[in-house]
């Protein structure tokens, strides 16, 4: 079927734009954003996502703030134009390709209402291709690229207005697309038997830094992307790391410090090599009070799967509290921590520290799916 894309001299197979080139039904394209300030009184995200072999689009906002994370999510018949990126109330707009992109929310019957706009600060960083398997299958095989930067705006959620002027509201942003485990019946529901991942958009005075990784439950750290990004000031023409500068650099070792009981964060120093050897170690502190659960943006959520089917036009939404007094609960096994980072020459920045994990990993004496940290089994991978 031909649509407008393919106006423009950009195919790499010989169908149209908008065929897929696989029939496996967990072929995706996805946005993910994210703000937060310092302090972690606000931290927000937002999702969309395309599955064209599923005709379906979803996305999502979820915010913290005064204590409860709200979250709103629709879902819907994905448009045969790609570029209609809106579903329900959440729309995505492309201000200045790898620059600028407009975040909306209006739905004023649920008192979920904001206008964002991220702008870039760093050239894109290409993450290039990541393959996991879960025994004979391959589960994942995707690209993505990420960018961070700073948000403006508003959001007006329950009752709770805020202008983002004025605040230093960090931000990242990212595009990944290809094959993941999405929602729904089928065999490769799963990332793998056990998952273990870290990933960090960090924000230094006079520099950025991304990174993460993929660890196995022997502690190998079989994937793993990083890399330095100089600040770059506003403007209009596209920012890429190829261009603005930029060294790849990899964490190589990491140690972990648990809540005893659970598998959260407390505490995680990591060292990062570039290709010359060791470059710079990290000690990132999560701030206690705030644990911004992924669920509400779709993550290992049953009720809100990405990529299920919902009918042509659906529309949902929740809250919590902002920290779960319970920190074994499934919502607390995809988390967002704001961090304080303090670099080995004293440098001190701001970070979101993300943390997935499940099944064993020797390395922290973790045992079972979700079994919680004893301090006997302190460890380092």
């Amino acid at each position: 079927m031909i649509t407008k894309f393919d106006d423009y001299l950009i195919h790499q197979t010989p169908m149209p734009i908008a065929s897929v080139g696989t029939t496996d039904t967990n072929a995706y394209d996805r946005y993910f954003f994210e703000g937060f300030t310092a302090d972690a009184s606000l931290v927000f995200g937002a999702a969309f996502g395309f599955y064209p072999n599923r005709e379906v689009v979803d996305g999502a906002f979820s915010v913290s703030i005064g204590g409860t994370q709200y979250s709103i999510f629709a879902s819907g018949q994905a448009p045969v134009e790609r570029a209609n990126s809106t579903v329900g109330p959440i729309s995505i707009e492309i201000l200045a390709p790898m620059r600028r992109v407009r975040v909306r929310i209006d739905d004023v019957a649920r008192q979920f209402r904001a206008d964002l706009v991220f702008e870039a600060r760093t050239g894109v960083m290409e993450e290039g291709r990541e393959v996991l398997t879960d025994g004979a299958r391959t589960t994942v095989d995707m690209t993505r690229y990420s960018q961070l930067g700073t948000w403006s705006g508003w959001i007006d959620v329950k009752g709770h207005r805020v202008e983002l002027e004025g605040q230093n509201v960090f931000g990242v942003r990212d595009h990944s697309w290809g094959i993941r485990p999405l929602g729904g019946p089928g065999v490769q529901t799963r990332w793998s038997k056990e998952f273990y991942w870290f990933w960090s958009p960090t924000f230094f005075p006079d520099t950025c830094l991304h990174w993460h990784l993929t660890d196995n439950n022997k502690g190998e750290i079989p994937h793993r992307v990083g890399a330095l990004l100089p600040l770059c000031d506003a403007g209009d023409s596209p920012l890429y790391m190829r261009d603005v500068g930029g060294d790849s650099v990899v964490p190589v070792r990491f140690v972990p410090q648990y809540v005893e009981g659970t598998r959260r964060i407390k505490q995680l120093d990591v060292e990062l090599n570039d290709k010359r050897g060791p470059r710079m170690r990290l000690q990132l502190v999560p701030n206690p009070k705030v644990a911004f659960s992924l669920t509400g943006l779709g993550y290992i959520n049953r009720d809100w799967e990405h990529g299920t089917w919902k009918g042509p036009s659906f529309v949902d939404e929740n809250a919590w509290p902002g920290d779960e007094p319970n920190p074994v609960f499934k919502r607390n096994s995809h988390i967002h921590h704001v961090c304080t980072v303090t670099r080995d020459d004293g440098v001190v920045g701001h970070a979101i520290l993300e943390q997935c994990i499940f099944g064993p990993h020797a390395p922290s004496g973790l045992t079972g799916v979700m079994d919680g940290f004893r301090s006997q089994s302190q460890g380092s991978a």
